[in-house]
């Protein structure tokens, strides 16, 4: 246990390295050392193990991750925060404090950098992600998933059920489908506001994205699936007709209409209202019928 509370820990650090909180990078540290044990516990570590944390903030859930994880690499943006991971970390040889932009992250060098320093394979993402950058954020990790294994992240509330969302649910989208092409998603638990500092206007929960090996049915091409999804929720009151036609990806003008009656998929329909093997038996149709198989194959 600590010998000091979190908030005390903040207020130290905060006079110590004139530290002040950035609204914009949406700073709010989890202060409730029972969920990050809970966090960490999600991710069933190991020393054989490798960790990669996004926003490590003032190292609360860095400490628990650099007990349980043989490696863990933090990227932080905010260059006061990094002094003070640097130095609260100066004696552990298994974590690395990386300055940086999440967003423009080079994975793969990480990836690279610690195989050879004896972590072969895929990080464990485990981190409570800045809230600003959460959705492009998990959109950049589902398409590097050659790089991560499961991610344990903590998210706001209504982020997490979108991504667990169901056909015919209004908080169903893009994230819900692709999240659910890469990984098996699942919400752990909430996380109230009250147990961050400073409190956030939102409720918080932990998701846990276990990477499947294939999606959940056969889809010929990710790039045409996503880019179906995408045109079928850009307009998301018209109906499927009337979006993928609006959508740019059809030639002929009755395209659209070719392919959802090739699929027997009624265009009057939503899009949010389509399962994921609806979104593949449409992806894959279209790409047929881009091959020269024409809408019926």
């Amino acid at each position: 246990m600590m010998e000091f509370s979190y908030e005390t820990r903040i207020s130290v650090w905060m006079n110590k390295y004139h530290f002040r909180f950035d609204r914009n990078l949406g700073q709010n540290f989890l202060i409730n050392e029972a969920v990050l044990d809970r966090i960490v516990a999600g991710a069933a570590p190991s020393k054989a193990e490798k960790a990669l944390e996004i926003g490590p903030g003032m190292g609360f859930l860095t400490e628990k991750l650099a007990a349980a994880f043989g490696s863990v690499t933090a990227v932080e943006l905010d260059a006061t925060l990094c002094e003070i991971l640097t130095d609260q970390f100066s004696a552990a040889d298994n974590v690395r404090v990386v300055h940086g932009d999440a967003l423009r992250l080079d994975i793969s060098a990480l990836a690279s950098e610690t195989a050879a320093a004896g972590f072969p394979g895929p990080f464990k993402i485990v981190a409570n992600l800045p809230y600003y950058i959460t959705t492009p954020l998990l959109f950049s990790f589902l398409e590097r998933r050659e790089h991560w294994s499961e991610m344990v992240i903590m998210v706001q509330k209504e982020v997490a059920e979108r991504v667990v969302a169901a056909p015919g649910s209004k908080d169903c989208g893009v994230l819900t489908l692709m999240s659910a092409f890469d990984a098996d998603p699942e919400i752990l638990f909430t996380v109230p506001a009250a147990d961050f500092y400073p409190r956030p206007a939102v409720d918080s929960a932990v998701l846990r994205l276990t990477k499947r090996e294939h999606p959940p049915c056969f889809v010929a091409d990710k790039k045409i699936f996503r880019a179906v999804v995408k045109a079928a929720f850009g307009q998301r009151r018209k109906t499927l007709s009337n979006a993928l036609k609006n959508s740019g990806l059809f030639a002929e003008k009755n395209g659209a209409a070719a392919l959802l009656e090739a699929c027997g998929i009624d265009g009057r329909r939503r899009g949010e209202t389509l399962s994921f093997a609806e979104f593949a038996a449409l992806a894959n149709a279209y790409v047929s019928a881009a091959d020269g198989g024409g809408t019926d194959d």
